[in-house]
C-alpha cells in the first residue's frame, strides 16, 4: 500500500470512528430560576449539547442579552429576546442582575417526561411554527420537559438537543419516563449484550462478541464516570474512549461508544435502540467485537458503557 492509500484509510477509519461516537444522557439536564446574562463575545448559539459544527444554529454577536433557565454539561439553556432558544457555551456568558430586554413569559416546570405521539414530530427553536425546525422526532421517542412558553413544551432529547414541541403533540409519561416498561431482566452486561445481539439477529447480523480486554476498558470507564460524577465520552482521567482503547493495547479497524445513565440496563438498550446514532453502532457490521460496563451511580441508577471495535 503506497502512502497516499494510507492515508486515505486512516483517514476514512477516522471519519467512520467520528460518526459512530455518540452518546445519551439519560436526561440530567439542570433547571433553574430564570437568570439574565449577556455574552462576552462573539459565541455559537447551538441546538445541541456539543460542540460539533452541525449543532451551530447561528453565531451571536457580544454583549447579545440573553435568559438562562437551565443547563447541560457546560452549556447554558438560553433563550434570546425573540424567544429562540437554544445552547451556548458557559465559558462565554456573564451573569447580570437584571434586563432592559422583553423575554416572554417563561414558565419553569418540575421534570417530568412525555412521549412522542407522530412521526416526524417538529422540534422547533422557539415557541411556534415560524420557528426553524431543529428535528424531525420519531413516535413513541421520549422527552423531558423542563419549562413552556404558552401552549409549548421546552423540551431535552436523549441526544441533549432542547427545542420546543407543541403539547397537543405529546402526552405525558405517566412512571415519568425512568423506566419505559417495568424491566424484568437482571442489570448486567449479560443483559447488555443479549439484548444487542436479539437486535443485530433480527437485521440478519452476526452477534457481537465480547473482548476481554475490551470489556474490563468499558468496566474501568464506567466506574471513572461514577467515581469523577461525569458523563461524557471524554474522560478527565483516560481522555477519549480511542485513547483509552488504544493506551490498554487494543487494536482495531474502527471504533465507537454509547453511554448511558438509567435505572435499568434493559430500558437503557431500549433507550440506544430508539436513538438512530445509537442503534446504528449497535447494528453496525463495522463492529464485530464488543465490552461492556456496569456501574451502580446513586445520580442514574446505574451508568452503563458499550465499547464496540471491529477487527
Amino acid at each position: 500500500m503506497n502512502i497516499t492509500s494510507k492515508k486515505l484509510l486512516i483517514m476514512s477509519i477516522t471519519i467512520l470512528m467520528m460518526i459512530l461516537l455518540s452518546q445519551i444522557f439519560g436526561y440530567v439536564g439542570n433547571t433553574f430560576d430564570t437568570k439574565f446574562a449577556t455574552v462576552t463575545e462573539r459565541v455559537n448559539f447551538r441546538k445541541t449539547a456539543n460542540t460539533e459544527s452541525s449543532s451551530i444554529v447561528k453565531t451571536l454577536p457580544k454583549n447579545t442579552a440573553i435568559k438562562l433557565v437551565g443547563d447541560i454539561d457546560n452549556f447554558y439553556i438560553t433563550f434570546l429576546e425573540n424567544n429562540e432558544v437554544g445552547l451556548i457555551s458557559k465559558d462565554f456568558i456573564q451573569i447580570t442582575e437584571n434586563s432592559t430586554q422583553t423575554f416572554e413569559a417563561y414558565q419553569k416546570l418540575d421534570k417530568f417526561m412525555v412521549e412522542v405521539l407522530s412521526a416526524n414530530t417538529n422540534l422547533r427553536g422557539g415557541p411556534g411554527t415560524t420557528y426553524t425546525n431543529y428535528l424531525k422526532l420519531p413516535a413513541g421517542l421520549n422527552v423531558q420537559v423542563i419549562g413552556s412558553i404558552n401552549d409549548w413544551y421546552l423540551v431535552i432529547t436523549p441526544t441533549n438537543t432542547v427545542g420546543m414541541i407543541r403539547q397537543d403533540l405529546v402526552k405525558k409519561v405517566e412512571n415519568n419516563g425512568t423506566e419505559e416498561t417495568p424491566s424484568t431482566l437482571p442489570n448486567t452486561s449479560e443483559t447488555v449484550l443479549k439484548l444487542m445481539n436479539e437486535a443485530r439477529a433480527a437485521q440478519g447480523i452476526n452477534p457481537l462478541k465480547i473482548d476481554d480486554l475490551l470489556n474490563s476498558t468499558a468496566q474501568a470507564k464506567a466506574v471513572d464516570m461514577v467515581k469523577n460524577n461525569y458523563f461524557s465520552h471524554e474522560s478527565p482521567t483516560y481522555g477519549s474512549p480511542f485513547k483509552m482503547m488504544q493506551n490498554a493495547g487494543i487494536t482495531y479497524r474502527t471504533a465507537g461508544e454509547n453511554i448511558a445513565g438509567n435505572p435499568s440496563v434493559e430500558n437503557a438498550v431500549k433507550s440506544w435502540l430508539a436513538s438512530e446514532s445509537h442503534r446504528q453502532n449497535i447494528l453496525s457490521n463495522a463492529y464485530n467485537y464488543v465490552g461492556i460496563g456496569i456501574e451502580e451511580s446513586p445520580s442514574y441508577g446505574y451508568v452503563i458503557v458499550a465499547m464496540f471495535i471491529g477487527k
